[in-house]
């Protein structure tokens, strides 16, 4: 999201000067419409993003909210998006045909209409494979893919990345925090659940998902085929992505070159303009316009493709020597209040030494919060697609 909102008004802008900038480009007060995603013209979802652009300066994403959203087709079709978070609309399973032209219809809450050309599916091939392999110690992972019939010529990736982890070490206790006779606090370490004295293994078992941020495309216009072996993502020797099971998701989107020309643009204004040898900002081409006002920019490209995905696995046993380490250690805590007030409020505690007589608690180790619960670094909630 960041890289559309970063574009921002950098029309014509020369970065480099030492001196404060002030740009000529005047913004409306409720900042130019900008639109993201793509119409998946099969099954699967298709999202479309509505915010508008803000001040060069400004972090803040302005989601366009309360907009109506449809997928029109030259035969007078409408299908309408739901918003299903601020500025997020989306739909399932369009099914297309593929004969007829279709384009993005936007009302906005205002009342404007904002509508992209009509444009016709896209073919996209399938993805051949997502493949990994050593690169000196680290992990290199590549998209292959081809088009037989060499017509698609421009690609588009997006990825996303979960992998499973887990706390260093298993907890079956908890702080119990109460007040003495004087109204003092007072701590104590108890079982987390009396019945079963067993770990919680809720905050051992977790899950991490990242997405892809940057943007990611191919072309074949310059090869003798439509074919495409790509470098998606290097992940450095002993990370903690590999250290359980990993898995990357891959969306592959096929491009009219009109839009391949936009995200090229897009790159450039978002992820070179650090220095004066970097390339300049660019004005960038879209297919999208204001219907009652032609001359407004609205920032954005919409192109129509069924969406192709893959999944790869990839088990630390298949990895030689990855030898990830979280560097954690534990120490003894006395069980008793003024102890873990000084020693252990900052730490978790994990298991116990007990009286073999009494059964009671009399110390018990402890360790870094994020050694002892996962949850402060994934969820909990295993992911449907995982094994």
């Amino acid at each position: 999201m960041k890289k559309y909102i970063a574009y921002l008004l950098l029309l014509f802008i020369a970065i480099g000067c030492k001196e404060k900038y002030i740009s000529p480009v005047v913004s409306p007060a409720t900042g130019y419409l900008v639109v993201e995603g793509l119409i998946n013209s099969g099954t699967g979802e298709t999202n479309i993003t509505l915010s508008r652009t803000s001040k060069l300066n400004s972090q803040t994403i302005l989601y366009e909210v309360g907009a109506k959203v449809f997928v029109q087709g030259e035969d007078n079709s409408s299908i309408a998006l739901k918003e299903i978070n601020v500025g997020r609309f989306t739909i399932s399973n369009l099914n297309l045909n593929n004969a007829k032209k279709y384009r993005l219809s936007i009302i906005t809450r205002d009342g404007k209409t904002y509508q992209s050309d009509f444009s016709a599916v896209k073919n996209n091939p399938s993805i051949d494979s997502i493949s990994w392999r050593r690169e000196g110690r680290d992990v290199q992972l590549y998209v292959n893919t081809h088009d037989p019939n060499n017509n698609t010529k421009y690609y588009q990736w997006e990825y996303a990345e979960t992998w499973e982890l887990h706390s260093v070490y298993l907890s079956s206790l908890k702080y119990k925090v109460g007040t003495d006779r004087k109204g003092a606090t007072t701590y104590s370490a108890v079982y987390n659940d009396s019945s079963t004295y067993g770990p919680d293994m809720s905050k051992y078992f977790c899950w991490k998902t990242d997405p892809s941020t940057n943007i990611m495309t191919g072309t074949t216009t310059n090869l003798a085929s439509d074919v495409i072996n790509l470098p998606l993502i290097n992940i450095p020797a002993d990370s903690w992505k590999l250290n359980i099971l990993y898995s990357m998701n891959v969306k592959q989107y096929s491009l009219s070159q009109g839009r391949y020309e936009f995200l090229q643009r897009m790159k450039k204004n978002t992820e070179g303009t650090g220095s004066v040898f970097d390339a300049q900002p660019s004005e960038l081409n879209s297919n999208i316009h204001c219907v009652s006002n032609p001359k407004e920019p609205v920032i954005g490209y919409i192109d129509i493709c069924p969406v192709q995905e893959k999944r790869i696995f990839i088990n630390r046993k298949s990895i030689p020597d990855w030898n990830y380490n979280q560097s954690c250690s534990e120490v003894e805590i006395p069980n008793v209040s003024d102890s873990i007030a000084i020693k252990a409020l900052f730490l978790m505690p994990t298991y116990p030494n007990t009286d073999p007589m009494t059964g009671r608690i009399i110390s018990f180790f402890a360790a870094p919060p994020e050694c002892v619960d996962c949850k402060l670094k994934g969820s909990s909630i295993k992911p449907s697609f995982w094994p």
